[in-house]
């Protein structure tokens, strides 16, 4: 079978590289498979084949207050571009402390389950980003 058509790369701007890179590398624990501070200012990883790679670009705009529409769960309302990221349990939870810790702006206090463990915040651009626990089991509350 000849391969499918898909998406493959996904770019995304911001306006301070630095802080981009802590949140998708340090507090997500994102796979990083690149990363230049010159000439380019780029960061890259490699999410399940998809490379969803971040640039540095100076006029790049913050989006759209408020939250991104999703479905599938009580969101916002705005029809603005929104991701979600998938990540295993050990790494869930260790995401979730450090997005809190770090006073990221989050839709729900806590992880909330939508048929599976969802918890959606904002990156340093002010995109919708849901962070995903990718379990088919409802653990319990407490295990989170």
């Amino acid at each position: 079978m000849p391969p499918q058509p898909g998406v493959k790369f996904l770019y995304l701007f911001c306006n301070d590289l630095h802080t981009m890179r802590n949140f998708y590398s340090d507090l997500l624990g994102l796979n990083e498979i690149y990363y230049s501070e010159m000439p380019d200012r780029t960061v890259a990883y490699d999410c399940d084949g998809l490379q969803f790679t971040i640039i540095f670009n100076a006029a790049a705009q913050k989006a759209s207050p408020g939250w991104a529409w999703q479905p599938g769960w009580q969101t916002g309302s705005n029809p603005i571009i929104s991701w979600s990221i998938v990540l295993t349990d050990g790494v869930f939870q260790t995401a979730v402390q450090n997005l809190k810790g770090a006073s990221v702006e989050t839709f729900y206090e806590e992880p909330q389950w939508q048929n599976y463990w969802s918890f959606p915040v904002k990156d340093p651009m002010g995109n919708t980003v849901e962070i995903v626990l990718a379990s088919e089991e409802e653990p319990k509350n407490s295990d989170l």
